[in-house]
């Protein structure tokens, strides 16, 4: 078994809902691409050996992220319209997982993953004013 087989399995069983929603079941080439975005945010190769104990919570909060990233992607052409006295806001979907995928980013940054945290920049020191300890951009 390798790394890639045991992120399709994570995802049919984390993932069912999507899974069963976009037809994923029929998709082989979806699926895999899925668990390669994963596996790659983690630095692993798809053919590397199967996951051990160790890796498989980073691997499910990785998978979380390339889940929601995927949902986002297809959502992201849907567009709302009026038809027959209705109103139908399909940009909801998008909206919803485009809330996911942060919040599964969030999760996944606490837990200290890499590369899926938003970068901390200071803002309290001007580019030309002492910051204490520190001098500003000015002193470089």
């Amino acid at each position: 078994m390798t790394a890639l087989e045991d992120m399709l399995d994570i995802l049919a069983a984390r993932h069912a809902a999507i899974v069963a929603a976009y037809d994923l079941g029929t998709q082989p080439a979806q699926q895999e691409a899925i668990g390669r975005e994963a596996l790659e945010r983690l630095g692993l190769s798809p053919a590397a050996a199967a996951l051990d104990g160790t890796q498989g919570p980073s691997a499910r909060l990785a998978l979380d992220v390339a889940v929601w990233a995927w949902v986002e992607k297809q959502a992201a052409l849907l567009f709302d319209f009026s038809a027959d006295g209705g109103s139908y806001k399909r940009s909801q979907l998008a909206e919803s997982a485009t809330r996911m995928r942060r919040l599964a980013e969030d999760r996944a940054a606490a837990a200290g993953l890499v590369g899926f945290g938003w970068p901390a920049v200071e803002m309290g020191c001007l580019a030309l004013e002492d910051c204490g300890d520190e001098v500003g951009y000015a002193g470089i």
